[in-house]
């Protein structure tokens, strides 16, 4: 998990960096350089989209699995008695 926070982390200082190189393009006139900044920056939002849908998944299956096993806990007490 602690990769994926500072692939996070990374994402987002990219994504910012971009933004800010996308506008300094435009504000510049340099059509190339928006044109490369929009396009990675595209790519990066991408990743980023990926990134927090994987994270979802698992962390919903964490909790199913935390369910099971207090599912599993209740069931062996309940049979003890």
């Amino acid at each position: 998990m602690t990769k994926k926070f500072v692939l996070n982390i990374v994402l987002n200082l990219g994504i910012v960096f971009l933004v800010l190189s996308a506008w300094a393009g435009y504000n510049s006139g340099q059509v190339l350089y928006l044109g490369i900044s929009i396009a990675l920056l595209v790519v990066l939002i991408y990743l980023k989209i990926v990134l927090l849908k994987q994270v979802s998944r698992e962390a919903q299956a964490r909790q199913v699995e935390k369910a099971r096993e207090s599912a599993a806990k209740k069931y062996q007490k309940k049979n003890r008695k």
